[in-house]
């Protein structure tokens, strides 16, 4: 190898330079790398900054009770964030559409900056553009409440003085809340049967006589439907019975004349009377009771169950009303039966003592009538809640837990604190009625 060639080798073997040059070549790409790191980074910050205000003012302005303009207010909440940033501040674009109603309001907010970068200008990125949407929307909802009460004579002495007090705190609570006045509550107290008005009988009772013209219980027999949904003239209801029971007969099957259920009522007063007026006594008729409390919500009874509501119960797709069903007990769902002990008073006052004594149906009938209650309920978007009242018995217990539409709506008393219970399902209505 001649002299020239050994100098080329070493020339070309020689690495010691590279690196310089290599980071030379790369400096311009890793310090805009790093630069659009950060400036990434500041703009994430930015973006959840943005983003809070805007939620924030959003639900703001769309409060029942906002009255300012609901620009001025999302544009507030913005403006405070974006305070310390003049630069976003003077590049804000905010566009506010509000849609407001009588119980309702739903605000959409858009919100773009601006943001001048710092070290991805090298590559002509001068800007990056933050845009954000929000949309609020809080709406009162009518609210619908059947509130099935059992006072069968297991319920006697401190249990009955403990659901008395429960049940009107409820409804204290529930119609204390906002828009009050877009409530209906049902009180239906239960026995062996309901008691319903003369405003309901004279349109269900079969005949034409005086009974139709009578509060009482209504006899549904051996084959009549569970179904809620059938208008109610189709009804199969066949015999009134019950007007008054006399003694205190642990089979009786009507509530006393001073227990009327009170449907779709706004009177707390009335309520308040009816609840105080409660006896223990009788029988427990579960699935009757819990039929009644279905129909009260039932769009096929408006304007034929009294009440302070003649466009009640709304219908089931109204998207502006939930239907409530809360359905309390301490007993089994038991036989229906006419007892041979009972005494009652028929409709021409003359008392009459039990000389027909059959079941009607049996306790394992009565159990699988409420569920077939219960399904359809929840079916038409029912919300059911249901209290077991130191109820002993597994069956008794998943008859109540699976009649509930959520494993939370489920209340398991096992001492008198009931009215803990009442509270948890008012507060829950009072959660539900406001959508925000």
């Amino acid at each position: 190898m001649s002299v020239l060639e050994r100098i080329f080798s070493r020339w070309s073997d020689d690495r010691r330079g590279n690196v310089a040059i290599i980071m030379a070549l790369c400096s311009g790409v890793l310090v805009t790398a790093v630069g659009g790191a950060l400036d990434y980074s500041r703009s994430t910050t930015v973006s959840s900054e943005l983003q809070s205000a805007l939620d924030s003012g959003a639900l703001a302005a769309a409060s029942l009770t906002q009255d300012r303009n609901p620009e001025d207010v999302v544009r507030a909440y913005v403006e405070a964030a974006l305070a310390d940033h003049p630069q976003l501040l003077a590049s804000l674009q905010l566009d506010v559409v509000a849609d407001i109603s009588l119980n309702s309001r739903v605000v959409n907010a858009t919100a773009s900056v601006a943001m001048p970068t710092t070290m991805l200008g090298l590559v002509g990125i001068n800007t990056l553009t933050l845009e954000h949407a929000s949309e609020a929307i809080e709406q009162v909802r009518d609210v619908e409440i059947s509130l099935v009460l059992d006072v069968s004579g297991s319920m006697g002495g401190s249990k009955i003085n403990a659901l008395q007090d429960a049940a009107i705190e409820f409804v204290e609570i529930v119609l204390a809340a906002d828009a009050a006045e877009r409530t209906s509550i049902s009180v239906i107290p239960y026995n062996g049967g309901v008691r319903t008005p003369r405003e309901v009988n004279q349109d269900i009772v079969s005949g034409n006589n005086n009974h139709r013209r009578q509060s009482g219980c209504v006899d549904m027999g051996t084959d009549y439907p569970v179904e809620m949904t059938l208008p109610y003239r189709e009804m199969e209801f066949t015999e009134y019975y019950g007007s008054e029971q006399t003694g205190n007969s642990s089979s009786a099957f009507c509530p006393r004349s001073n227990m009327e259920s009170e449907f779709l009522s706004q009177n707390e007063g009335r309520m308040r009377g009816l609840i105080n007026s409660l006896r223990a006594e009788g029988n427990t008729g579960l699935d009757v009771a819990t039929m009644w409390g279905a129909r009260a919500l039932d769009p096929a009874w408006r304007g034929n169950l009294g009440g302070s509501f003649s466009d009640r119960p709304a219908s089931y797709d109204d998207r502006d009303t939930i239907k409530i069903l809360v359905v309390m007990t301490d007993g089994e769902a038991t036989a229906q039966i006419r007892s041979e002990e009972y005494t009652y008073y028929d409709w021409w006052g003359r008392e009459r003592t039990g000389t027909r004594s059959y079941e009607l149906y049996s306790a394992r009938q009565a159990r699988e009538n409420m569920a077939e209650a219960c399904d359809i309920a929840e079916g038409n978007g029912v919300q059911i809640y249901t209290i077991a009242f130191q109820l002993s018995g597994q069956t008794n217990r998943d008859l109540m837990r699976n009649c509930a539409n959520k494993p939370q709506n489920y209340y398991q008393v096992e001492n008198l604190d009931i009215a803990e219970a009442f509270s948890s399902i008012a507060a829950d209505i009072n959660r539900l009625r406001l959508t925000r």
